[in-house]
């Protein structure tokens, strides 16, 4: 026995007694492929990753599993190869800006928005031993977009014919009016917004959103927010003076199903050959929660 684990020699290797319980294969020989560590050096935990490998090229996913802002440590059992970071949502690849070389690893500075998510690709064979830039810093607030919101349902599915305004986001599912509460579908959220001439690169984020929702400003579509941050672009698009910026926020049809099975059946909406599997369960958080903040960094 030896560190906790029963082994026996056989040929040139070893055979382990199962069930092996320690958290890593350090006793074998074998280093962790990843290790995350936060900026005051305690283990980081609720990071998600995996690994793929090809004849030149190794390719991590890291995700954030938390609600913050994070800056972490992540180093890779790779060396000799420059890291490059890419964001699959803005199709952004750009080089890693803080990194270090050690002995068989890499260590590599993140900084990861809430919930988000970012690709490290190692695949140029570099005799750099570190880069020194500055991490990206955090986003900074520019401007709230707390005016009330004037939006429009569409009556085909379910929706109120008028345009309705909203003083403040709430989330459709708990609103008083049925024809919203029980609403699938996409509604468009109008507001206008007085914006200073200023250079930089700008982007509308959203806040909280249930599910996406696609921006256009002055009439140009900036994109489709899917996925955590919820942000798009607006650099392109930006002018001095008054900007018409519209939010088109779309759902899944759960809500019409659950509102539709309480009306007879030739009031309803939606039809389906499934079965009904939503009985008791509570309606889906809904529509555009904000807050809703055009940023820079």
């Amino acid at each position: 026995m030896e560190n906790g684990l029963v082994a026996k020699t056989l040929g040139k290797g070893r055979v382990i007694q199962l069930p092996y319980e320690l958290e890593s294969f350090a006793s074998l020989g074998i280093e962790r492929d990843v290790a995350f560590t936060e900026t005051n050096g305690t283990y980081a935990k609720d990071l998600a990753w995996t690994h793929r490998r090809s004849a030149d090229m190794d390719l991590y996913f890291i995700g954030n599993q938390q609600e913050k802002v994070r800056e972490i440590t992540a180093s890779f059992r790779v060396r000799g190869k420059k890291p490059e970071l890419y964001d699959a949502v803005t199709d952004e690849l750009l080089n890693a800006d803080q990194w270090r070389m050690h002995p068989n690893r890499t260590e590599v500075t993140l900084r990861l928005e809430p919930n988000a998510s970012v690709f490290v690709i190692f695949r140029k064979p570099t005799k750099q031993n570190e880069g020194t830039g500055q991490v990206a810093k955090e986003s900074q607030r520019v401007q709230t977009l707390s005016q009330p919101w004037q939006v429009q349902f569409d009556p085909a599915f379910g929706g109120p014919a008028q345009t309705q305004t909203f003083a403040t986001l709430s989330d459709w599912s708990q609103h008083a009016d049925s024809s919203i509460r029980y609403y699938s579908g996409t509604a468009t959220y109008t507001q206008t917004f007085q914006w200073s001439d200023q250079k930089g690169r700008y982007w509308l984020d959203l806040g909280k959103v249930a599910n996406m929702a696609e921006v256009k400003l002055n009439g140009q579509s900036c994109g489709v927010a899917w996925t955590f941050p919820y942000r798009v672009e607006l650099t392109s698009y930006l002018k001095a003076g008054e900007n018409q910026l519209q939010i088109e926020v779309s759902n899944t049809w759960a809500n019409r199903l659950m509102g539709d099975h309480r009306l007879p059946e030739k009031q309803r909406i939606t039809t389906t050959t499934a079965p009904y599997r939503l009985e008791g369960r509570p309606l889906l958080e809904a529509g555009l929660r904000g807050p809703v903040q055009i940023i820079t960094r």
